[in-house]
């Protein structure tokens, strides 16, 4: 007759105890869920990705007291044309990594520029070989940029497309119809 095993006890603490190294042992992969569109903010030292395949210039309505941006269809340009802005669309990311779309306003139909849209148009470029504060200086009408001054590491770009994050940002943002909400909403019919 052979001898049965003891049967463990399943709270044993030596049992339940986490490695030191647990967390490069769990299979998790990281999933996008949220991108924001916005500026800097100030605090924050920012990249923005080198590469043209993660910027864009296109088409966006903002509604300034709802701090929203919405992107446009091509086909709905012409249809908000007096309500829409150029931007170009740039790739973000904090010290933190979190990925963000900064919009730069460009020069309008008339060919006009103004110091703001200049000047943050220069720091998007600018940060995409150094980490950059962006702070807004309202006596200058303008963004002034602070360097870090340490070596700090370059960021490490999450494996997403430029697809997949404008996707996430402006998945409840996008205005393909002219029953849009927000286009009722800019027509007085909602």
């Amino acid at each position: 007759m052979s001898k049965s095993l003891p049967i463990p006890n399943p709270f044993d603490p030596e049992a339940l105890r986490l490695s030191q190294d647990f967390a490069s042992t769990a299979a998790v992969k990281k999933v996008l869920n949220v991108v924001p569109v916005r500026k800097p903010g100030k605090q924050d030292f920012v990249r923005v990705h080198p590469s043209v395949d993660y910027r864009l210039t296109t088409a966006v309505i903002e509604l300034r007291e709802d701090r929203e941006t919405f992107l446009l269809s091509p086909e709905m340009r012409n249809e908000l044309a007096t309500e829409m802005a150029a931007v170009t669309l740039f790739t973000g990311i904090t010290r933190q990594g979190t990925l963000f779309i900064w919009s730069c306003k460009l020069p309008g139909a008339d060919g006009k520029t103004n110091r703001w849209h200049e000047s943050a148009i220069d720091a998007a470029q600018r940060a995409m070989t150094k980490w950059l504060r962006v702070v807004a200086n309202m006596e200058a009408g303008a963004y002034e940029l602070y360097e870090a001054v340490g070596t700090l590491s370059d960021p490490e770009w999450p494996d997403y497309s430029f697809r997949e994050i404008l996707e996430v940002a402006f998945r409840d943002r996008f205005i393909d119809s002219i029953d849009h909400p927000v286009v009722k909403r800019l027509r007085g019919a909602d």
